[in-house]
């Protein structure tokens, strides 16, 4: 799909503010009206899903049909049923010299949105927002991933065939075409990506006082202590690590085991890795420059402990590995991986695991495998994160039912079902009064008043 210029974009611009104007957004009818197209044409292109996914990044087919199908299919289905109810109008009170009067809090759409989406899951984290600003009633502007062409494409034919431009439009670019873009004024801005990429989204939404949400990433630490089952936890890490070929901002990035256990887990990370072909059901790298960057974070060979395959970098597949020897201040360890490389290190106590994580950013997703109620609980308490998962990997992150989002450099804002609903809105205060005798009403000369408003108003 050729790149969209900027011409094209403030004429989509123009035309959709006109269009949101109008009101045609706001009905909820038209929402759901809409949100149900949505579903069908969706369930329609669902192998064409698959194959672009496939296409761009060799995602297995039950991997693809999870993250990038069924899930989306199931947040339009959420949403549908239960959108009239999350927007229906909450009362609210209201202090007894207001009376009588009826108060209310209502959502109301921001207006123009524009959703920055990633490559990584490039069907899912470019709709699952969409859905939630249609079904909050903006307009949208989807900028998908110029990594992914083929999703991008569909994207564009997917979006097309449900909404008229005016209500949502795809743009194709690449980073400084995204740049410009930003320099545009939009009611609100939705970006998942990197922490770096981030930090230029936030400096152009504050240059207009824009809110928006960023959905980032960073260093997810996995801890496991000693009453941990270790086998058990051995596979839900690798499923989690592996889904995507790590190629997920919430996967763990690392395993801090209480060093007494840490050969032993180790040892059944190994196996685990060894005894299912992992490799023939893998993702492939993104680009050239990950796959490069991956290796360079292999400086030192020695602390590979197991490594299943062969790195093919004709085709991006890159050989999962575990690091079973790693140290804290390893190359490996001073960066998001973002791949299917685990190093696994070690600590004493509770407060030296601490001491430790602390150094690093505030993370999208903590995990800790563990049976101590009270170790999980002071974990928890101490290392702040986006979200918790205790003794799995990844649920918190793909439950409907959750917000997801993170804190600090892991981004702000929450969304999913009714957490984008909330997100692409915002709380509208309403109040009425009526046409009768107002006690309270303060008319000078107010010292005639002010004995009787101070008795009322203690």
């Amino acid at each position: 799909m050729e790149q969209t210029t900027l011409k094209q974009c403030d004429d989509l611009l123009q035309a959709q503010s006109s269009y949101f104007a109008s009101g045609q957004t706001r009905a909820l009818d038209a929402r759901l009206e809409a949100l149900a197209r949505f579903e069908e044409v969706l369930r329609e292109r669902e192998e064409e899903v698959l194959a672009a996914v496939a296409q761009d990044l060799g995602k297995p087919t039950l991997e693809a049909f999870l993250s990038e199908y069924y899930f989306v299919l199931q947040e339009l289905r959420l949403v549908q049923k239960s959108l009239r109810r999350w927007l229906r109008p909450r009362r609210a009170g209201s202090p007894i010299y207001f009376w009588p009067c009826r108060n209310e809090v209502r959502r109301e759409p921001y207006g123009q949105v524009l959703i920055i989406s990633p490559w990584n899951y490039p069907i899912q984290l470019a709709l699952a927002p969409v859905i939630g600003a249609i079904a909050a009633g903006n307009t949208v502007l989807l900028k998908p991933s110029e990594e992914t062409p083929t999703c991008a494409a569909l994207l564009a034919e997917i979006l097309s065939a449900v909404f008229p431009p005016d209500w949502v439009a795809v743009v194709q670019g690449d980073g400084p075409f995204t740049t410009q873009l930003l320099e545009r004024r939009f009611d609100f801005l939705f970006f998942t990506g990197s922490t770096q990429i981030g930090h230029k989204v936030a400096q152009q939404a504050a240059s207009h006082l824009t809110p928006h949400i960023l959905e980032l990433g960073g260093k997810c630490p996995c801890v496991v202590d000693r009453t941990a089952d270790l086998k058990i936890t051995a596979k839900r890490i690798l499923i989690g690590k592996l889904f995507n070929a790590g190629q997920t901002c919430f996967a763990p990035d690392f395993v801090a085991v209480e060093e007494s256990v840490c050969e032993e887990l180790v040892a059944a990370l190994v196996e685990v890795l060894r005894e299912l072909p992992w490799e023939d059901e893998m993702a492939r790298i993104i680009n050239d420059r990950h796959f490069q960057r991956l290796q360079a974070l292999l400086s030192e060979e020695a602390k590979v402990t197991f490594k299943k395959g062969e790195d093919q970098m004709a085709d991006c597949q890159f050989a999962p590995r575990i690091l079973g020897k790693a140290d804290w201040d390893d190359v490996v360890m001073k960066e998001e991986i973002f791949g299917p490389l685990l190093p696994v290190v070690c600590y004493r106590d509770l407060a030296d695991l601490t001491t430790r994580l602390k150094k690093f950013s505030e993370p999208l997703a903590l995990y800790c495998f563990s049976r101590e109620e009270a170790f999980v609980a002071e974990l928890t308490s101490r290392i702040p994160s986006g979200g918790v998962c205790v003794n799995d990997v990844g649920k918190q992150a793909t439950n409907l039912h959750l917000p997801f989002g993170g804190k600090g450099s892991s981004g702000h804002g929450r969304y999913r079902g009714r957490y984008s609903v909330n997100a692409f809105s915002y709380e509208r205060a309403y109040t009425r009064r009526y046409f009768v005798k107002d006690p309270f009403e303060s008319l000078p000369p107010r010292h005639r008043q002010n004995a009787t408003l101070r008795k009322w108003m203690k």
